[in-house]
């Protein structure tokens, strides 16, 4: 099949987070039908990451992919789940993100790379909290011993590029949320003098935080925070005196969230002793609790022999090649850190990822999967 119609079908099918269940049995019977070896990996009684491996080696290529999408966010012009075509624009939900990028590979493994260790790993959960690909990592890390690289399915986007078959993306910033919890005095709202309003506290610490050093970095470009959440409420005719607020910080190295911590109690601290905020104000600063550790920026070097090898594939047959670096958080990372091995994001050419009417480009997914065809032959 050729990928736009592998597309079709997996864009039919329903696979908004935690609901991949349907799409990980039709991508199973696929990779058994091309002489793929699967094994299931669960995450929970009905949730379960695909592992599959052909061929043989001493080294394997790893490609990797996720099987969920976000919700159907907005007004779409036609029906998200049915691929729409319009010239060169193929619209569906997870068409760019990453159902595209699935749908090409698919499309090279039917007649390319039979004789090399080629791996496949596809992920649930990577647009909530990379729960599977933390799980995976954590309890199936000897199969992924043999692995030399990881080719990424992802758009690879950024603030200049989303995907496209000569944007090659080596890295990636790392993401944490930080809690603010501000606590005032309460006061009878008639007399709010009397009180310290957690509201007016937090205008001015929000007033304040353009003021922070954000690390910038050569590759990954510059830290960015913005505000995802603030909570706060007078229960009756009285002066808040109780607000929650979340940062969510995408971090470059060599910064952390210990390290923001710090430089934001600074600033509190700073605030307090020049007068801008109340002495008997109370802010508490740390990191917001989840369930999967929040991930890590990575690097990949353009040094690297396979990222030489890759490059020059692309100049030789695509034209020339864009050395990307993504703005946003992906499993990426987590393969990158947990292998220690150079990852590589190549993925379609599209637009409107997590909004209506998502679109992938028809000709990139047939670039994409002449492509990936070329990386399954490079011998390891």
């Amino acid at each position: 099949m050729a990928a736009q119609e592998i597309l079709g079908k997996l864009v039919a099918i329903n696979s908004v987070f935690p609901n991949e269940g349907k799409l990980a049995l039709f991508l199973e019977k696929e990779l058994a039908r091309i002489g793929f070896k699967t094994q299931r990996h669960y995450v929970s009684n009905k949730r379960f990451n695909l592992l599959a491996q052909r061929g043989a080696g001493k080294k394997s290529i790893l490609f990797y992919g996720h099987m969920d999408t976000v919700p159907v966010y907005g007004s779409w012009k036609s029906n998200p789940f049915v691929l729409t075509g319009a010239g060169d624009r193929l619209v569906g939900i997870g068409s760019s993100d990453m159902k595209g990028g699935i749908a090409s590979l698919i499309a090279a493994l039917e007649d390319h790379g039979k004789d090399n260790n080629v791996k496949l790993l596809f992920c649930v959960d990577e647009e909530n909290i990379s729960l599977g690909a933390w799980k995976v990592f954590d309890e199936k890390l000897k199969w992924f011993e043999d692995v030399a690289f990881a080719i990424s399915l992802e758009p690879g986007s950024s603030e200049r590029h989303v995907g496209g078959i000569n944007v090659v993306t080596l890295g990636r910033r790392g993401r944490v949320v930080i809690n603010v919890d501000i606590v005032g005095l309460s006061a009878h709202g008639a007399v709010k003098e009397r009180g310290i309003s957690a509201i007016d506290e937090a205008v001015k610490i929000i007033s304040q935080l353009e003021r922070m050093k954000f690390e910038a970095h050569s590759e990954l470009g510059k830290e960015s925070m913005f505000i995802r959440k603030i909570e706060s409420a007078s229960t009756s005719l009285s002066v808040p005196d109780k607000l929650h607020m979340e940062l969510d910080i995408h971090i470059v190295p060599p910064n952390n969230a210990k390290k923001i911590i710090r430089q934001m109690e600074k600033l509190i601290k700073k605030m307090r002793s020049c007068g801008k905020l109340n002495k008997k104000t109370s802010v508490s600063i740390g990191i917001k609790e989840r369930q999967t550790p929040y991930i890590e920026p990575y690097v990949t070097s353009k040094e690297s022999s396979i990222v030489k090898q890759i490059l020059a594939i692309v100049r030789e047959n695509f034209g020339n090649p864009i050395i990307n670096y993504s703005s946003s958080v992906a499993d990426d990372n987590i393969i990158a850190n947990s292998l220690d091995i150079p990852v590589i994001t190549i993925g379609p050419s599209g637009g409107n990822e997590h909004a209506s009417n998502e679109w992938v480009s028809a000709r990139s997914l047939n670039d994409l999967s002449k492509l990936y065809s070329m990386i399954l032959e490079i011998s390891n």
